[in-house]
């Protein structure tokens, strides 16, 4: 569940089926090409086909030509090691050293669950990254491991207001909570701090859709509905979307030793991204088999819960994502054919022939 409240649009006249063994296939092999060492491929190609599983198109395999055209371009290095730059049982900062921000994220977050269930908790910042794609994806590898999860990102140059203001404050960061449960979907709050992200937007100008009144501002800090034209987006909930953007940024840019948006000048490609990982291994708090009944006990209840629209069941932040999955899992992704389009001239380049 995001903080915007319109929903993904849909029109199955505009939408093209992948099957997801090729669209894996396809990523690993372009990544390859560019240098990448194939197990780390497989990262950044699973990272990916994860979002779009849950629906995030915009943080998907659509957004595969970003990260080419960026190690073309030498912003991202596409053999880069991640460096330990400092470690306690507990901590570890790291260094990205310019890789792709998918891969060191999922190395970050493997080395919080590490130490979350050696000591408790683990807590992994990582610096000289780059964009890392959904913010949810991170936390259900937590989640899979039985334990909760949060991640923030500190995603470029100030692009949202501060509440008060016409003028970006801070970049659109996402956070992302996620929360195993005993049976069905996990808990995952995946949000960004703006009223909607960038990717979403060009989401709907795709579909032909206007930008949501009240979203952006145009260049002159005039409110617009025009896509083309939005140069800040307007914080979630106001003050509250603009100080959890402002926390995220401390906990990326300051705590891990990068810059906090304000003060970045260059494109986000140059610059980069910073990455924050909190784990908790729940089972060293309490028992675990207390802390699933309370939770199953809450979410019954909260299903139970009288509607607003009988249509529509009162559902927890991560269950429509998680029925998307379970969807798309068993009969492919549908995708916009301007995605799917965009994919086939990528697989040019490697000689692969998709089926779609």
């Amino acid at each position: 569940m995001s903080s915007d409240h319109f929903a993904p649009p849909q029109d199955r006249s505009q939408e093209v089926q992948i099957p997801l063994g090729p669209l894996k296939e396809l990523l690993v092999k372009l990544f390859v090409r560019m240098g990448m060492f194939e197990v780390e491929a497989e990262i950044a190609a699973d990272r990916l086909i994860e979002a779009d599983l849950r629906g995030i198109h915009s943080h998907g395999s659509r957004t595969a030509e970003r990260y080419l055209d960026s190690m073309d371009m030498g912003d991202i290095d596409p053999r880069a090691q991640i460096l330990t730059l400092k470690e306690t049982p507990a901590i570890a900062v790291l260094d990205g050293s310019k890789s792709m921000g998918h891969v060191a994220a999922t190395r970050a977050m493997e080395l919080a669950i590490k130490k979350a269930g050696e000591v408790g908790t683990g807590t992994v910042v990582v610096k000289n990254s780059h964009h890392f794609g959904a913010a949810a994806v991170y936390v259900l590898m937590a989640v899979k491991a039985g334990m909760i999860g949060y991640c923030t990102t500190n995603t470029g140059r100030a692009t949202v207001a501060a509440h008060g203001s016409t003028q970006g404050a801070t970049a659109n960061n996402a956070i992302a909570w996620g929360v195993p449960t005993r049976e069905g979907a996990p808990f995952v709050l995946d949000m960004a701090c703006a009223k909607t992200s960038w990717g979403k937007l060009e989401t709907q100008a795709m579909y032909g859709l206007p930008v949501p009144p009240g979203y952006a501002l145009d260049n002159e800090g005039k409110e617009t509905t025009d896509s083309s034209t939005v140069k800040t987006l307007l914080p979630a909930a106001g003050p509250r979307g603009y100080g959890l953007a402002m926390v995220s940024s401390i906990l990326t840019g300051a705590l891990a030793g990068g810059k906090l948006p304000i003060n970045k000048t260059k494109p986000p490609e140059i610059e980069g991204s910073e990455h924050f990982f909190y784990v908790i291994d729940l089972k060293q708090f309490v028992e675990e088999e207390h802390f699933h009944d309370e939770l199953d006990s809450a979410i019954k209840a909260i299903h139970q819960l009288s509607t607003v629209n009988e249509n529509e069941p009162v559902r927890l932040p991560g269950e429509l994502e998680w029925e998307q999955t379970q969807r798309s899992s068993s009969e492919g992704l549908l995708v916009h054919r301007d995605h799917a389009n965009l994919l086939k001239e990528l697989a040019e380049r490697v000689r692969f022939d998709v089926p779609w």
